[in-house]
């Protein structure tokens, strides 16, 4: 799914959590969703962070913040000067 479809169904995110290219030339980008869960019990009721993955403008992992924990070694950094 491209960037395009995913803004065509959860329109625009609440903010980008980060941009890089890795060491393969590819474009790592994260968008941040806030979405509010509610349950039957409003005690419970709360704002949960949904973070998109995107390589090279594509959709490739979703999921709820924190649950990326395994893939963060996979993600490469370059800096540019």
């Amino acid at each position: 799914m491209s960037k395009e479809e995913v803004v065509k169904i959860m329109g625009s995110p609440d903010s980008a959590r980060g941009a890089i290219k890795n060491r393969y030339d590819q474009t790592i980008e994260v968008w941040e969703y806030l979405l509010y869960k509610t349950t039957e019990d409003r005690a419970e009721n709360r704002t949960t962070a949904y973070w998109m993955f995107f390589c090279d403008d594509v959709l490739v992992q979703w999921g709820e913040a924190g649950d990326w924990n395994r893939e963060a070694d996979r993600i490469y950094e370059m800096r540019f000067r």
